[in-house]
């Protein structure tokens, strides 16, 4: 990865795709693509002096509670990638992050806003953002016209998938599941036909709470129409909700993977 000489208030790195963040049509996976936005959103607030270690110093944590992703065209294996991304203004305990993925011509390929939240590692309480005032040079300009949507409740699923056990690989260094992990379940929750013969658009995810080591999860699915799916990620026992997913899909172009 190539960082390029931008102002502070951005950062913009040049990425080639390597073979272990693909898929089975050897483009880079939906749940890759969720780890590329979390690394460079940590890489920038480092810029910034408030990444993973400042914050663990002062007794605090990184959580984004909402993100939505639009999908022009997934880039593939080996090619070069420009993932730029900037802090807008703060609301009241969340920072929205916005992100353009274009590929070397200039030629848009995706966009996201994510909704970052500070936690207090002891209480596990959101924090005011106004801690940082000053430090993350807010801009104005927007990859995506609105924020992360709030979905609704799953009411009447047609899919069930589980239940499963959290593993070791699932967790992270903030000792949950790793954000990105939610999506690759729902996409394992997919019927197979359905997801070879679509291609993934719009994408909002809602996070609730944090699944950790030694739990299980299920997966919910409810199809709201021929194209668009509202998925639940739950614990085991029904007792705990982790995360809200909806998702539009377009039809694939004859061709369009080759």
């Amino acid at each position: 990865m190539e960082m390029t000489n931008m102002p502070l208030p951005f950062l913009e790195e040049t990425i080639e795709i390597p073979s272990y963040l693909t898929d089975d049509s050897a483009h880079l996976g939906i749940s890759a693509l969720f780890k590329l936005l979390q690394e460079a959103s940590e890489r920038h607030a480092s810029l910034l002096g408030a990444g993973w270690y400042e914050l663990q110093e002062r007794g605090y944590f990184w959580v984004v509670s909402r993100i939505q992703l639009k999908i022009h065209q997934l880039p593939k294996w080996r090619d070069k990638i420009l993932l730029r991304t900037w802090v807008k203004p703060s609301e009241a305990a969340t920072s929205p992050r916005d992100f353009e993925i274009e590929d070397m011509e200039g030629r848009p390929l995706a966009s996201a806003r994510a909704l970052w939240a500070i936690i207090d590692t002891e209480h596990n309480r959101p924090q005011r953002m106004n801690m940082f005032d000053g430090l993350f040079a807010p801009q104005d300009r927007s990859a995506i016209g609105q924020k992360p949507i709030k979905i609704p409740p799953v009411l009447h699923p047609d899919i069930l998938y589980g239940p499963k056990d959290v593993v070791f690989s699932d967790i992270d260094m903030n000792h949950h599941v790793n954000n990105a992990h939610y999506i690759q379940w729902t996409f394992d929750a997919m019927n197979e036909e359905f997801r070879k013969t679509h291609r993934l658009s719009d994408m909002t995810v809602n996070f609730i709470a944090q699944a950790k080591l030694g739990e299980q999860y299920k997966v919910l699915t409810e199809q709201i129409s021929a194209t668009e799916f509202r998925t639940s990620i739950v614990s085991g026992d029904n007792l705990s909700e982790y995360c809200r997913i909806q998702s539009r899909w377009e039809p694939v172009i004859l061709n369009e993977h080759h």
